[in-house]
């Protein structure tokens, strides 16, 4: 061989040594790209990378990135499904094992939408929280895509969007109502709701009780965006009791006729739990606008204010058929609750006061509740 066949074989093999160096220093895709579809339709959302060990171990992790929602969530009733002083009583001081399911339930969608929700074993004086309803596995399941949130690719939780719940699905709508049922439904709630003009509407749970939007980061340090807030005002709230319900009164010859409207929620009300109650009383004063007892139909005595109407799912043992009122627009149902009274002689020429009170128990004071509505009926 000629020298310079020699020289020109050493630097083939020199490069072809660079180069097999290089293939195997050089790091291989993580994911393989993903290819369009071949019908025309979106890009298929590229799956998120695992998440770090322990990142998701409680819902403290969620804060580190996520610290304006976790805020909106620890002020949310939410928050104190386990810890609240009413559950503490209900549940006999945590003793009662069939209400863990609801107040520290595992994640929603590992246990599943048709499933009864699962009590979950650990960090349950956290209650309801982020995990319980976004977790699935070693990822957190957001509404949009991971980018649409404005945070990383790849970000440590693993955030993906779920494919049970795409925009498109012509039952989207069920499927986030029976989100909600899968603790909200022990009572009917989420069948209460189906069944009104508000589910005929289009409308779903979070149309009332996530309602509020803001602008603000969904990431720490992202950009601001118009999202929904993680407040879920209900009971807890004297404004959306108020929206809710309402006293149509007047008065028919020697009586008193009111009733007691449910004008807004898209289930009865109360609903859900047995221990709320809605009391309607009544007191009358004379043209002079001093008090005028009144026979009160429940206790028979004579009061100085009388209850009118008690609205209730009454406990089994109380052995009582339910009060409650349907939503408008369910079919063979009213939305309204009539009772009356007879009106008092001595408050001919004065007014009858009817106020409305809403109770999250019913052996407490009435005036311990939510005054959501008074008004004054001028009796001739």
């Amino acid at each position: 061989m000629s020298g310079g066949a020699r020289i020109a074989l050493a630097l083939v093999l020199v490069v072809g040594a660079v180069l097999f160096a290089l293939a195997l220093a050089w790091p291989e895709p993580s994911e393989p790209p993903t290819e369009p579809p071949r019908d025309g339709g979106a890009v298929a959302v590229p799956a998120a990378r695992p998440a770090e060990p322990g990142i998701l171990d409680s819902h403290e992790s969620c804060k580190r990135c996520h610290e304006e929602i976790w805020r909106e969530w620890s002020e949310d009733r939410h928050s104190q499904a386990w810890v609240g002083p009413l559950y503490t009583e209900q549940s006999k001081n945590h003793t009662d094992t069939s209400c863990f399911s609801c107040h520290a339930p595992r994640p929603i969608l590992e246990t599943g939408l048709d499933s009864p929700a699962e009590a979950r074993q650990d960090f349950r004086e956290s209650g309801v929280n982020c995990l319980s309803c976004h977790q699935r596995g070693r990822h957190v399941v957001t509404s949009g895509t991971p980018a649409s949130a404005g945070g990383p690719e790849g970000a440590p939780c693993g955030p993906v969007h779920d494919p049970a719940f795409p925009d498109d699905r012509p039952d989207m709508r069920e499927a986030t109502i029976n989100f909600c049922g899968v603790c909200h439904n022990l009572h009917g709630t989420h069948l209460e709701f189906m069944g009104s003009r508000y589910y005929r509407d289009g409308m779903t749970c979070l149309s009332c009780h996530m309602a509020e939007e803001v602008v603000s980061p969904v990431v720490t340090g992202g950009p601001p965006r118009a999202r929904r807030t993680h407040r879920f005002p209900g009971a807890h709230s004297p404004e959306m009791l108020r929206k809710a319900m309402t006293i149509v009164a007047s008065q028919q010859k020697e009586r008193i006729v009111a009733r007691v409207v449910n004008r807004g929620a898209g289930h009865r009300i109360p609903t859900d739990a047995r221990h709320r109650a809605i009391r309607l009383k009544i007191a009358f004063l004379d043209a002079y606008g001093q008090p005028v007892p009144v026979l009160d139909p429940h206790t028979g005595n004579l009061e100085r204010e009388a209850l009118l109407d008690l609205i209730r799912l009454f406990y089994r043992q109380e052995q009582k058929e339910p009060t409650q009122i349907d939503p408008e627009g369910t079919l063979g149902k009213d939305n309204w609750r009539e009772s009356s009274i007879a009106i008092p002689e001595a408050a001919k020429g004065g007014k009858a006061i009817l106020r409305l009170y809403y109770n999250l128990s019913p052996y407490v004071p009435v005036e311990q509740g939510t005054l959501v509505e008074e008004k004054a009926v001028p009796i001739e």
